[in-house]
């Protein structure tokens, strides 16, 4: 996926650090993991659950477990989110001066070692949240289980980091095992019976989502490719603008059908009209026209809008 350097030391990108360790955590945050990116784990864990709630409709108001559990599952979302960048900061500390020269880290204004500890205390923390808050313990270990094999590229380092595809087919399915993390508790805090089917169906929508953010965020013009491997080198730019707004359309289509017979007729024409603003940014790019929202950008606003009417349905309705 990324051209191959020669082997770097990882105190090599140590040579202009930034005060003490807190604040070169913080230059990290900000730059790598901004306030928006927790926003979007909790909107995660909140539309997840609030789908779930509304597939299993009974109007008695019965929609939010135990607070502590409510808290420490919807940390757990972000923190986990947190820890995957982290993960990809250290496995791609030998490419990225290459291909991310102004990163915290390339650039000298992070270490290595900070990353480490700060990974260490997230996963502590994880661990205190889900074995002893939200008795969690199997489908977290699942799930951090695999987050693992991710970052040591399940033991086949060569093909899935020189592959974009195989990193997508390996990597991309995180988002469903943090859907079935978020079903998995809603079951044990929860009495109301559920429809595993149409859950798992649902699952889809987060799955084809985060599919359609991680293409079109490395997507473009032949004019501006690089060494960086990117969808649009493998597929060609018209296929791989068609994909996101397949898959995007393929989420849509679960959540009207899912839903048609609890949401109002303008919440669905809304959800509708956002997807053709995504698919109308899209063909304005194809043809090299001004667009007012970058595709990674524009993808994020389908997606985050698909979220929070589940969260407001789930609200309203429950």
């Amino acid at each position: 996926m990324k051209k191959n350097l020669g082997k770097r030391s990882p105190n090599q990108f140590c040579g202009n650090l930034e005060g003490d360790f807190f604040t070169r955590i913080r230059i990290y945050l900000v730059e790598m993991y901004p306030a928006r990116n927790i926003v979007f784990g909790v909107l995660f864990f909140m539309s997840a659950w609030c789908g779930i709630a509304l597939l299993s409709h009974s109007g008695n108001g019965n929609l939010l477990p135990p607070k502590h559990v409510l808290f420490s599952s919807a940390l757990t979302i972000p923190l986990m989110l947190l820890l995957l960048r982290i993960m990809d900061e250290l496995k791609d500390f030998e490419t990225d001066p290459l291909h991310f020269p102004d990163r915290p880290v390339p650039r000298g204004a992070v270490h290595l070692t900070d990353l480490k500890l700060f990974g260490l205390f997230i996963v502590g923390t994880l661990f205190i949240l889900n074995l002893f808050f939200i008795h969690a313990t199997l489908i977290f270990l699942f799930v951090f289980g695999y987050a693992c094999l991710m970052y040591k590229y399940f033991f086949l380092k060569e093909l899935i980091s020189n592959n974009i595809l195989i990193a997508l087919a390996t990597h991309n399915p995180i988002s469903y095992l943090f859907f079935l993390y978020v079903f998995f508790i809603y079951k044990n805090n929860m009495t109301i019976p559920v429809h595993i089917g149409r859950v798992l169906l649902l699952g889809t929508v987060f799955l084809w989502s985060s599919m359609s953010w991680e293409i079109a965020r490395k997507i473009k013009r032949p004019e501006d490719e690089t060494t960086y491997q990117t969808y649009s080198m493998v597929f060609g730019l018209q296929l791989s603008l068609v994909i996101p707004i397949v898959l995007s359309g393929a989420s849509l289509i679960v959540i009207i059908c899912l839903y048609y017979d609890l949401f109002f007729g303008f919440t669905i024409l809304y959800m509708i009209a956002v997807y053709l603003f995504m698919v109308m940014t899209f063909l304005r790019f194809y043809k090299k026209q001004s667009i007012l929202f970058g595709l990674k950008t524009t993808t994020e606003i389908f997606i985050v809008n698909i979220q929070s009417i589940l969260v407001l349905e789930g609200i309203f309705i429950v």
